[in-house]
């Protein structure tokens, strides 16, 4: 390995491991499928939340708030995605649809155009990212 590419990797081990344990909050993003290449523990997010397209609200009632976590390939594909909290007082239909909307993004988002440095740091480690639809709550 050359010496450059493993002092690129150490940084981003080091970058991973400061990143503090709590889930990204997704505040919606337009549906589009990123560009690359990404080099950057934050140009992930950045694309994860550009992926994101909330449901129509006008199919909302309740809102929805989940925490998924997503585990990557070395080559940025998403391999595993694995629900770990969700909203209690929803319909089944309106979980549907948020789940319809979650496999739409990964759909979009696999692979992530990873440059190989960051492709290494990332394989296999999971992610969280939660998305909170507050769009129906009141705002003061």
């Amino acid at each position: 390995m050359r010496p450059g590419v493993f002092v690129a990797m150490a940084g981003l081990a080091a970058a991973i491991a400061s990143l503090p344990a709590g889930a990204v909050e997704i505040k919606g993003g337009k549906g589009v499928a990123p560009k690359g290449p990404l080099n950057t523990l934050r140009d992930v997010q950045e694309a994860i939340v550009g992926c994101w397209k909330w449901p129509p609200g006008h199919e909302v009632r309740t809102g929805f708030d989940f925490t998924v976590v997503l585990s990557f390939r070395r080559n940025g594909e998403i391999f595993g995605a694995r629900i770990t909290y969700q909203s209690q007082n929803v319909s089944e239909d309106e979980r549907a649809m948020y789940y319809r909307t979650l496999m739409e993004a990964i759909t979009l988002c696999s692979p992530l155009p990873v440059s190989e440095s960051l492709g290494a740091a990332i394989a296999g480690r999971p992610f969280s990212f939660r998305f909170n639809d507050n769009r129906r709550e009141r705002k003061v």
